[in-house]
């Protein structure tokens, strides 16, 4: 059986904001959440309709948080990633600083760089000091680099685990 878990997303330039998700997996300081879409939003150039399922990974200590986000069919809508800082895994709740840059990749491969202006303002607000501007967007390349492992490695995690995910919610 699921229990809800609370993701804590602090943000530099708004208010944290508080997500309800359900637990469906935690261990060795990592879990996979579950998030049934209730309402069309978009994401990049993608609306991504109402019934879309997300599957969220989190682990102690990356510097990304990873969405995997299906169809209610099964079919892949695309991997969403917040690029964050002080991810800290518990069973009650998840909690990391975004780093306001989030990429999109769709399921051709292809990659949106989501919220650069915010990345800029950000520098030019003095929220963050150019070597933090740079560190950010290094770490997003990284991220590029690596996203065939990255998707993989989630993959494969979800095939081994026996998850029971509520729809219908």
């Amino acid at each position: 059986m699921t229990r809800n878990i609370t993701e804590i997303k602090h943000n530099l330039n708004k208010p944290d904001q508080y997500f309800t998700c359900c637990l469906l997996y935690y261990g060795n300081s990592r879990v996979v959440l579950s998030y049934l879409a209730s309402e069309e939003y978009k994401v990049g150039n993608t609306l991504i309709p109402p019934g879309t399922l997300t599957l969220g990974y989190y682990e102690q200590g990356l510097k990304y948080v990873l969405w995997k986000m299906t169809q209610g069919t099964g079919g892949l809508i695309g991997y969403y990633i917040h690029l964050c800082e002080n991810l800290e895994v518990s069973r009650g709740h998840v909690e990391y600083d975004d780093q306001l840059l989030d990429l999109w990749f769709l399921p051709d491969g292809s990659c949106q760089i989501l919220d650069e202006d915010e990345l800029i303002e950000a520098y030019d607000n003095k929220l963050i000091t150019l070597n933090m501007k740079s560190q950010i967007k290094k770490s997003a390349q990284e991220i590029i680099n690596n996203i065939d492992t990255i998707k993989t490695d989630f993959d494969s995690l979800l095939s081994t685990l026996d998850l029971t995910i509520n729809t219908t919610s």
